[in-house]
């Protein structure tokens, strides 16, 4: 029985993104769903598929507000001129309206969770939709860039560079978002 486990980190993540009421319960189900259902019929890899798809959807119900968010920003901002959304470092995702996103994605994990921890994994996981998305749009509109990490291999260098200051970034930004949700939780909860 101890080989009938989904993946331990798919497990750690699904619990940062639950209530507390919910985390027994929803974890207990999807395990009693792998173990039951899915194991027997899709083996061992096909079943942590499963439960990591599963754990993605728990994930999202949290995140898509501020994935949306920061699509939209991209969206609009890919046909404006240059300028009109400060970059506070010279790099993907780290402009004004991104800093305001992700501040506010970590605000609302946190407030539905009540853990700081929700906060700014919220915030990471919409940087890095939006890290993608301006990626997408550069491939899109100059295509010869995907061959670029082929030709010139230090540019994987330099796109993990780039996600490095987006991330922490994201980070910084999730901790205030989150720490002022904690924040204005615990005034509320002294108000009553």
């Amino acid at each position: 029985m101890s080989e009938m486990h989904p993946l331990k980190a798919a497990e750690a993540v699904v619990r940062q993104f639950l209530r507390e009421h919910e985390i027994d319960p929803v974890t207990g189900d999807l395990l009693e769903e792998y173990r039951a259902a899915k194991r027997p019929a899709l083996g061992k890899h096909g079943a942590n598929v499963r439960y990591a798809l599963q754990v993605l959807r728990v994930v999202g119900r949290v995140v898509w507000p501020g994935i949306v968010a920061v699509i939209g920003l991209r969206i609009l901002s890919f046909p404006l001129s240059q300028g009109w959304n400060p970059s506070i470092v010279p790099s993907p995702g780290t402009s004004l309206l991104d800093a305001v996103i992700l501040v506010w994605a970590a605000y609302h994990g946190a407030k539905r969770t009540g853990r700081v921890i929700t906060g700014v994994l919220t915030s990471m996981v919409t940087a890095c939709v939006g890290f993608a998305s301006f990626f997408v749009y550069a491939v899109v509109t100059q295509p010869s860039l995907v061959m670029a990490p082929l030709t010139t291999p230090f540019v994987i260098v330099i796109l993990c560079v780039l996600l490095i200051i987006a991330m922490t970034f994201a980070v910084v930004a999730g901790a205030t978002g989150a720490a002022v949700a904690r924040w204005r939780h615990a005034t509320m909860q002294s108000a009553v």
